[in-house]
């Protein structure tokens, strides 16, 4: 994976397609009901925040890869296992989101075909991408931004054109007798805990300064477009009734009809979808993929890159037996077992632990200086 640098444009379509991910067409906290904007406001403010940590974590240290930074905070071996566990667990979301992709594809557009053609083909695509590089990816996500952002435009014109939106369905805009922070992990951990696989690509950006000056742009940018969608959802089906669907946004869109010609817009969803699962999963799998070539220097990239194909097509298959446990595996277990783990407290460590060390290296100066 030859990896050269990306300008913040190329970041900031990275990022937004990266944010809107699956949440663009499962909606996002939706049985927050009423209250999802709110929910949805606090979690994309906890997105800038954590975006400006990470941030942080690699500024203070001088930018390093993030194999580099990992050596630096534990050690060369304590280093590279922790590499290990990072890089499995990009793999393992990868494999989600994947999972999340030929559900949807499946069971709303091709009731008949296999799930192992969809696997295979969606496989085939980001292993391509992975070869191609970071580089590639940036410059596609430019072309694939632009796409994404009429197809979303296209939703709301045709929505509000057609009339199937109420303004009853989304009041009361608070209702503090239902509103529920117990599922606080799962608001702040998805889709904005997923940043911290960009800890893999910070470095490789071309300019720190404007990073740290416009980087949080889109993680606002990406947070209104998912509460906008969020409360589209919400103004056409009303809010019980949305957060008893598995794909809200399609059902809301079968229901538009203009002039009794324009229907039949859930197509627009999935090629939404389809470009931004493209990406998500991409960025997950190469950034997988360059912590596993950087522990297997022995072996050339697209090696690397096939095998952890190979990894992911079979455990496509293995990770859930079906949608119900799929989504609770993604809802209720990888949030508080894998996402608060490698998202929060393992980035506080590493920074803990060069920040004690930085002391350190200061002290012996100090004293060689005296």
């Amino acid at each position: 994976m030859n990896v050269t640098k990306i300008s913040i444009y190329q970041f900031f379509t990275l990022m937004t397609l990266f944010l809107l991910g699956s949440s663009i067409v499962l909606g996002l906290n939706l049985e927050a009901e009423e209250n999802a904007w709110i929910i949805n406001t606090g979690a994309a403010s906890t997105g800038v925040l954590l975006f400006f940590f990470y941030v942080y974590l690699l500024k203070r240290n001088g930018w390093p890869e993030f194999h580099k930074l990992l050596e630096l905070a534990f050690g060369k071996v304590i280093g590279k296992i922790v590499l290990l566990l990072y890089s499995l667990y990009f793999l393992y979301i990868a494999i989600r989101v994947l999972k999340d992709f030929v559900y949807f594809i499946a069971q709303t557009f091709f009731y008949n075909i296999d799930h192992w053609i969809i696997v295979l083909v969606s496989v085939y695509l980001i292993c391509y991408a992975a070869i191609l590089g970071l580089e590639a990816m940036a410059r596609t996500s430019e072309i694939l931004f632009v796409f994404t952002m009429l197809l979303i435009a296209l939703i709301f014109f045709f929505s509000f054109m057609s009339g199937v939106t109420m303004r009853e369905n989304v009041r009361p805009l608070i209702d503090l007798e239902i509103l529920d922070l117990s599922n606080w992990v799962q608001y702040i951990t998805f889709p904005y805990g997923e940043m911290v696989v960009f800890l893999v690509l910070f470095p490789f950006l071309n300019d720190h300064q404007k990073l740290i000056k416009y980087g949080w742009i889109s993680i606002v940018f990406s947070g209104a477009l998912l509460i906008s969608i969020t409360q589209l959802i919400i103004a056409i089906l009303g809010a019980k009734v949305a957060s008893l669907y598995t794909y809200p946004l399609v059902k809301s869109l079968e229901m538009i009809e203009v002039l009794g010609i324009i229907q039949h817009l859930e197509l627009l969803t999935a090629f939404a979808f389809i470009i931004v699962g493209f990406v998500k999963v991409s960025i997950f799998f190469i950034s997988a993929a360059k912590g596993i070539s950087y522990m297997l220097p022995i072996f050339q990239d697209k090696f690397i890159i096939f095998l952890l194909g190979g990894i992911a097509l079979v455990s496509s298959f293995i990770i859930a037996k079906d949608l119900p446990q799929h989504i609770y595996i993604g809802l209720e277990l990888v949030p508080t077992y894998l996402h608060v783990p490698f998202q929060f407290i393992l980035p506080l460590l590493i920074l803990l632990l060069t920040w004690m060390k930085g002391m350190k290296k200061q002290r012996k100066g100090v004293k060689k200086g005296v």
